[in-house]
């Protein structure tokens, strides 16, 4: 709840504030719910200028109604869809990451999280000339990967240096240093100053759990707060700026049925729009593979449970074929 005072609004002086707090009325819902005739006589104010402020409030505070066609309208002026390097990845998203959105990426250790992240971000500085923000919270953002990525994709050594310069890596290895970070961003994006970096489409977190994990143990609302606080500014920034946002999350496995569920429990899978697990083809993990099984587990467009293989590679997400930008972006 906004809390009043001075300067909120014309006419919201120090001394109303003041009168008004010994009777109960701290915030904007007290007062623009209170009887103000009551309040007048209760604290010796003018009823006009209680009216005049109210109006006022109610103007700054209210939701304003919007019908169902301008809302449909404005989803589709805002909205683009960025190919993730991969176009079994792409099928199985209906086309590849959606601005606007959150996708989360989960998977057990080695199960590719990391690497396909690595692909998006090559894809979409190289392919779409888009730049690219990766928050590296466990130190798995590898340079001569991405470099890899980037030949197997362009001949031409100064297109793979230009893309490299798209993609800006901050390494936040605790949850305090990546909630400034996207705050820096907002703050960024919210004044139109964008400094070294272009437009910006697309926000990688590798990874949220890393970092929230070690909240949850002891003071355990303390942590679902500020894991919540991390959920917001991630919507946040997708929702109002147009980013396709993608982290990534380890998996549990659950006690009564064995099966593999996404970590951070039920508040934090509110937060991603669309889940999609990564396994091992292979059973035996000491046999190394390249080839993984990515199942659909939650999607506003898509059937759930719906499977496709993908070949990660050793430096390369993408199975062969140039990457294209979708019609229209």
């Amino acid at each position: 709840m906004v809390v009043l005072r001075a300067a909120l609004c014309p006419g919201l002086t120090e001394e109303m504030i003041q009168l008004l707090g010994a009777n109960g009325v701290r915030t904007v819902v007290d007062f623009v719910s209170s009887d103000l005739e009551d309040i007048a006589q209760k604290c010796s104010l003018s009823y006009k200028a209680l009216v005049a402020v109210r109006r006022v409030l109610l103007a700054q505070f209210s939701a304003f109604p919007t019908n169902g066609a301008d809302l449909y309208e404005e989803l589709k002026s805002s909205t683009a869809i960025l190919p993730t390097g991969s176009p079994s990845l792409d099928q199985l998203l209906d086309s590849g990451l959606y601005t606007g959105e959150v996708m989360e990426l989960m998977g057990a250790p080695g199960s590719g999280k990391t690497q396909v992240c690595l692909g998006i971000a090559a894809s979409v500085s190289l392919g779409l000339k888009q730049h690219v923000l990766f928050l590296d919270s466990t130190g798995g953002f590898t340079a001569s990967r991405l470099y890899e990525m980037l030949r197997a994709r362009a001949e031409a050594e100064e297109e793979q240096l230009e893309a490299l310069q798209r993609i800006q890596v901050v390494r936040v290895f605790n949850i305090y240093e990546m909630l400034s970070a996207l705050q820096d961003l907002r703050d960024r994006l919210s004044q139109q100053v964008v400094s070294s970096m272009g437009p910006l489409k697309i926000v990688v977190i590798d990874s949220v759990s890393a970092v929230i994990y070690p909240l949850l143990g002891g003071k355990q609302s303390e942590g679902l707060a500020i894991m919540m606080q991390l959920a917001r500014e991630l919507k946040t920034l997708a929702r109002e700026f147009s980013l396709a946002v993608v982290v990534t999350n380890q998996v549990t496995r659950d006690s009564s049925t064995g099966t593999l569920k996404p970590a951070l429990g039920r508040s934090w899978s509110f937060v991603p729009s669309t889940r999609v697990l990564l396994e091992s083809k292979e059973a035996n993990w000491e046999k190394a593979t390249t080839q993984r099984i990515a199942s659909l587990a939650k999607s506003p467009r898509q059937p759930t449970g719906i499977q496709v293989e993908l070949d990660i590679g050793y430096g390369d997400v993408q199975e062969p074929g140039p990457v294209t930008p979708p019609q229209g972006l």
